[in-house]
């Protein structure tokens, strides 16, 4: 029996979502980032028009968090397909590295207009008009009218998926540094010093990585000691 319209899940959706134009610059992984999107989709019941969604997605730093703690309490201001499909994922959670780190999100007062001309002419323009604004947290999306909200759910996974390696380089070196700080201060000046002295006499590379692992410190500066055999 064919279903439907209301009865379409978070796997219709998935399926039909189309990134036409995803934002140029990644999500800040210590700041908020808001994500200006338009959603273009077909009304179920008329295929010569088009119904144009136009809002934010604001995004927070990530978190680290355990598969099992992802919940649809992430989302706020979603439906219940959006509910499910995170509820999907979870269930998933071995299979979707991206998930042990989260972007909470907010789906923020948006317009709505219905448009009477085919989705195919209004694809056309509204591209030519993000290339115009060159917004760098501009996303256009072909959707689904409904359940709209999961593509916009996964319009903001996909986004989390390009910034996750970025993300975790910089929130790793970030902590890092927090722990250099926290090395006493001879044991930095020393290292320092050695740091200093390789930089001018590659024959002191070795004895600078055996200093390290002596303190047990390699590790907080195993970027910069790697950087320094590059650099010879």
């Amino acid at each position: 029996m064919k279903r439907g319209p209301n009865e379409f899940d978070f796997a219709y959706a998935v399926r039909h979502t189309q990134i036409l134009r995803a934002p140029a610059r990644l999500l800040d992984p210590f700041d908020q980032t808001t994500v200006n999107y338009t959603l273009l989709a077909q009304p179920m019941d008329d295929p010569t028009k088009t119904r144009v969604r136009e809002g934010k997605l604001q995004t927070f730093p990530p978190r680290i968090i355990l598969p099992g703690d992802l919940s649809v309490q992430e989302l706020e201001g979603f439906g219940p397909q959006a509910g499910r499909y995170l509820e999907f994922l979870r269930a998933h959670a071995g299979k979707f590295r991206i998930l042990r780190y989260s972007y909470r999100l907010r789906r923020e007062t948006y317009s709505e207009s219905l448009l009477n001309e085919p989705i195919d002419a209004v694809r056309e323009r509204a591209e030519k008009a993000h290339a115009r604004r060159g917004d760098p947290y501009a996303a256009l999306v072909l959707g689904v009218d409904e359940p709209w909200d999961v593509c916009l759910l996964h319009l903001f996974l996909r986004l989390v998926q390009a910034s996750l390696p970025r993300a975790l380089h910089d929130i790793e070196a970030r902590e890092r540094q927090g722990f250099r700080e926290r090395v006493p201060r001879p044991d930095r000046e020393e290292i320092e010093r050695a740091f200093a002295a390789a930089a001018g006499d590659p024959s002191l590379i070795k004895p600078l990585g055996r200093l390290l692992r002596e303190k047990g410190l390699f590790e907080l500066y195993q970027d910069r000691f790697f950087a320094l055999i590059q650099d010879k």
